[in-house]
This record gives structure tokens, C-alpha cells and sequence, in this order.
């Protein structure tokens, strides 16, 4: 076995494809973003009560469309630091819900009057089963099965 990197490892992206494919579509993108906002601030002031809607929208897809882009610059993808932070959460979550296991549920004693209760209940629904409307006669459907 050699001592050089293997063929499989990707080279850092270059400073040209990066103005090319991230800076350039950056620029872009803000600067259109910043002309529809003036368009749509016009828009508001001549009464135009929606389009005060995308004056606030057209900003937030700027500040989106730099946030991709610092994403893009700083990590490589968008999603790559989502899913260290994800996997950090949850393994988290793991060894604190292995840590805390729940005690079983208390056995409560028996209670007679909530037996009576529910055997009550349950006559009532085979009486007049939920969901039917009140005029409506049961007895002769309890007849005929």
C-alpha cells in the first residue's frame, strides 16, 4: 500500500468553480431580490395593501438565498450540518432515555363503585349505541338480532 491519498477522495472545490456556481448566483439572487423589494415598496405606497406581503417577502428570500450561500461556503451542503447536529441530538436522547427508564404503573385496588360505573356505561352504549340521534328507536333493532 502506497502512501498517497486514495483516488476515491474528492479535492476541495476550486476557488474559480466556487465564484463560478456559488458567488456569482449569490450576487445575483440579492440583487434581484433588493429590486423587487423596491418594486413592491412602490407598489405598497401607491395603496397596493398586498404588496406590503412581499415587501417583507422578497428580504427574507435574500437573507435565505445568503444563508445557502454561507451554508454552501462553510460546510459544503446544506444538509451535512443538519445531520451531525441530528445524529448528536439523538444519540443524546438515547443514552438520557436509556438513563430514565419509567417505574411501573402503581396496581390500584379494586373499586366496586367504578365497576358499577363501567358495566353501566357499557349497557347504556348497547342500549343506545353512540352516534345515533336520540329520536331514533333501538329496542326494535335489539329485538330482531
Amino acid at each position: 500500500m502506497s502512501d498517497q491519498p486514495s483516488q476515491l477522495a474528492k479535492p476541495p472545490p476550486s476557488r474559480r468553480r466556487n465564484f463560478w456556481q456559488l458567488d456569482i448566483p449569490m450576487v445575483l439572487a440579492v440583487i434581484m431580490c433588493s429590486v423587487f423589494t423596491v418594486i413592491e415598496v412602490r407598489r405598497a405606497g401607491e395603496g397596493v395593501g398586498r404588496a406590503w406581503a412581499y415587501a417583507v417577502e422578497w428580504p427574507m428570500i435574500g437573507l435565505f438565498c445568503v444563508w445557502i450561500w454561507y451554508r454552501y461556503r462553510k460546510e459544503g451542503s446544506i444538509t451535512k450540518g443538519f445531520s451531525d447536529r441530528w445524529k448528536n441530538r439523538i444519540a443524546q436522547l438515547n443514552t438520557t432515555a436509556a438513563a430514565s427508564v419509567a417505574p411501573p404503573a402503581p396496581v390500584l385496588p379494586f373499586d366496586p363503585d367504578l365497576a358499577a360505573w363501567q358495566s353501566y356505561v357499557d349497557e347504556l352504549q348497547l342500549r343506545e349505541p353512540p352516534g345515533r340521534p336520540p329520536g331514533e328507536p333501538v329496542a326494535k333493532e335489539m329485538g330482531e338480532q
